[in-house]
């Protein structure tokens, strides 16, 4: 999808350059419609959640709407949190180096691309979180055999957000103003529940308006939101 000021928004697949780190902030909208839709959480609930690849903050931030103790880390420096560097990469450390099992009551993020959500899911699981994950994907990430057999039958997800209107991201930058082809889901799992089939829920349209608050601008950088989206399917997009 092209865009008069040259960005384009994500479609179908985001890809970064070898030597780039994959950074594609989550609009804060989304990450609200999530915990009041889909978890049902009040607001300023006295819970625990971590967020282990922060960014700037985009999904950080309204999630401390709903919960009184926010860790935000990331393995790159991005701005927001203090804590960043190898020793808060989610994935090379052993759970135990980083924070004691059960320390968090939920695990929440959008996990960088490629293989790494899968992985992301199952490091969360070896913290031990007490009620649940949620990880922010693009609704085709639910297809692939490997994926199935390694992770959804095992451990199936409790419920499947589904959202009825597109969310976009651009790399590097969030733009309220961007649009998208591709479609986004929440995929949750809970731990304080025995397994059972998943839930597939809808988010209805109008989430955005319905989660957007004033005070989400300070996150947008609109004025330098230039950089290049990544092609669809490994081809350029005109």
């Amino acid at each position: 999808m092209s865009r008069g000021n040259g960005q384009r928004a994500v479609m179908a697949s985001r890809l970064e350059n070898a030597q780039s780190p994959d950074f594609f902030p989550t609009p804060p909208w989304a990450t609200r419609a999530l915990c009041h839709e889909l978890l049902e959480l009040e607001p300023c609930s006295d819970l625990a959640v971590w967020e282990p690849a922060c960014g700037a903050g985009h999904m950080a931030v309204p999630l401390a709407d709903y919960f009184t103790d926010v860790f935000a880390s990331d393995l790159f420096v991005r701005g927001f949190s203090n804590h960043h560097g190898p020793m808060w990469d989610f994935l090379s450390l052993l759970p135990d180096d980083q924070h004691p099992k059960g320390a968090f009551d939920w695990i929440i993020t959008n996990p960088p691309y490629g293989d790494l959500p899968q992985r992301f899911v199952e490091r969360a699981f070896a913290h031990q979180p007490r009620q649940g994950i949620a990880v922010f994907v693009q609704l085709r990430w639910l297809e692939t055999l490997d994926r199935t057999r390694e992770l959804f039958l095992p451990r199936p997800p409790a419920m499947v957000g589904v959202f009825a209107e597109r969310v976009p991201l651009t790399r590097g930058v969030w733009d309220p103003d961007a649009g998208t082809a591709t479609a986004y889901c929440w995929v949750i799992w809970r731990t304080d529940r025995p397994k059972g089939d998943p839930v597939l829920k809808w988010i209805p349209p109008g989430a955005a308006t319905r989660h957007s608050r004033l005070s989400d601008l300070s996150l947008a950088d609109v004025k330098t939101a230039t950089a290049d989206a990544g092609p669809l399917f490994g081809e350029v997009v005109e």
